[in-house]
């Protein structure tokens, strides 16, 4: 998958990363549809939210489920809008 990565104050590059996997039973994929940035992505660009490690950037999206665990009961492959 492709994913916007914050290395350090003004430095977020556009990487390859691991696609995602169920690694739990409550786990579930996301197939990204739509994102934006938000106010706290512009905290940790500008430094205002320190970080120790490279990290990717995103929470506020919308998709389609791809996988869902064994305990996942509200949701199934196929859902839009998560």
């Amino acid at each position: 998958m492709k994913a916007a990565v914050f290395h350090k104050m003004g430095d977020i590059r556009y990487e390859t990363m691991d696609d995602p996997k169920i690694e739990q039973s409550r786990d579930v994929v996301v197939r990204i549809t739509s994102t934006a940035i938000c106010g706290s992505d512009l905290h940790i660009y500008d430094g205002f939210l320190p970080q120790f490690r490279n990290e990717v950037l995103g929470h506020e999206f919308m998709g389609i489920g791809e996988e869902v665990g064994s305990e996942v009961s509200n949701l199934k492959k196929g859902d839009r809008g998560w």
